[in-house]
């Protein structure tokens, strides 16, 4: 598991250990970050971050700053040392909390988001009630989902429109756009 592109180009980033957390592979993530623009910039945030490739990822192409969010204090840990590989420290803040309290905390915070990846586990299926939750508005490039090809979800939901749509063998890629959103 390594950065594909920025300015950390190349670098490998630690990934965990046992089956508790499922990194995006280098594949489906160049791919995924293929979809949207390749010179990102604004807030990103990482909801269910586990190992926080795809926020870190995103600060390599840049982003100005990434909220990484993850339950599990082990997930925390391994995102604090993959932020510190790249020396990215001062670029993030490392949320730990569930999903529903980190959109609180977001929904009442001045944050616009530029994008939000949402990569839960599979088992979970928490697409649709991030997608539902996550307040108007306040997303101002893209929701991107990482999950099963053989899941469908809506093309609409709450204040998300489907932009694009892919699949990469058993893994699919589904960017949503807000409605109510000015977007960047």
């Amino acid at each position: 598991m390594r950065v594909i592109a920025g300015r950390w180009r190349g670098i490998s980033l630690e990934a965990p250990r046992g089956s508790a957390v499922r990194p995006t592979t280098d594949r489906v993530k160049e791919s995924m970050f293929n979809l949207i623009p390749h010179q990102l910039q604004g807030v990103v945030i990482d909801l269910f971050a586990g190992t926080g490739a795809l926020g870190i990822e995103a600060l390599s192409r840049g982003a100005s700053r990434a909220i990484f969010v993850d339950r599990d204090p082990r997930s925390a840990r391994l995102v604090r040392r993959n932020l510190d590989r790249v020396g990215a420290a001062s670029e993030a803040e490392v949320w730990v909390l569930d999903w529903v309290q980190a959109l609180r905390r977001f929904e009442t915070s001045d944050l616009v988001a530029s994008y939000v990846f949402v990569d839960p586990p599979y088992h979970a299926d928490l697409w649709l009630p991030v997608l539902r939750a996550l307040p108007p508005g306040r997303v101002s490039g893209a929701v991107i989902c990482e999950l099963p090809a053989s899941l469908a979800l809506p093309d609409e939901t709450g204040d998300f429109v489907l932009h694009k749509a892919r699949a990469y063998g058993d893994i699919a890629v589904r960017i949503y756009r807000s409605r109510s959103s000015v977007q960047i």
